[in-house]
């Protein structure tokens, strides 16, 4: 029996659409959600270029060894409703399955169209974006020179 979670992560900014932070690889980004166990998962996106992504299953809440599976990703172009823009991201599994994740605008919320089973594992409908530090994120950089 699948149970629908609610993402009980912390809040993240999410100030600008989907389609533009995928479009700077200087801001990554990734999605967080919980799976039917209480899992965190975690979508985590490559380079725009790159076009890949991994689904982390963390194994957080079961003791459960963390895996990792990869996929694709695709940014549709940006639909319009009324006055906002509704950014959406295809993501695409090695087994041919779809996730379509509709993120708002407004907020760091999104909300999946199914609920998958990736490698054994079914997540919730609920999406969270997360952003990395602006500041960790440059240290980073800075760490690198």
């Amino acid at each position: 029996m699948k149970t629908s979670l609610v993402v009980h992560l912390g809040a993240a900014v999410f100030a600008l659409p989907l389609s533009s932070i995928a479009a700077e690889p200087s801001a990554p980004f990734s999605m967080a959600g919980v799976s039917d166990r209480g899992e965190t998962v975690e979508l985590r996106f490559d380079a725009p270029s790159a076009r890949t992504a991994r689904l982390l299953i963390k194994g957080d809440r079961t003791g459960a060894t963390a895996k990792t599976v990869p996929c694709s990703y695709e940014i549709e172009p940006v639909q319009k409703s009324g006055t906002l823009d509704n950014p959406v991201i295809q993501i695409r599994f090695a087994d041919n399955q779809k996730l379509t994740i509709a993120c708002d605008p407004l907020s760091d919320n999104c909300h999946a169209d199914g609920y998958p089973t990736v490698s054994g594992t079914t997540f919730s409908l609920l999406w969270r974006i997360q952003r990395a530090d602006p500041q960790s994120v440059h240290a980073k950089g800075l760490a690198r020179k």
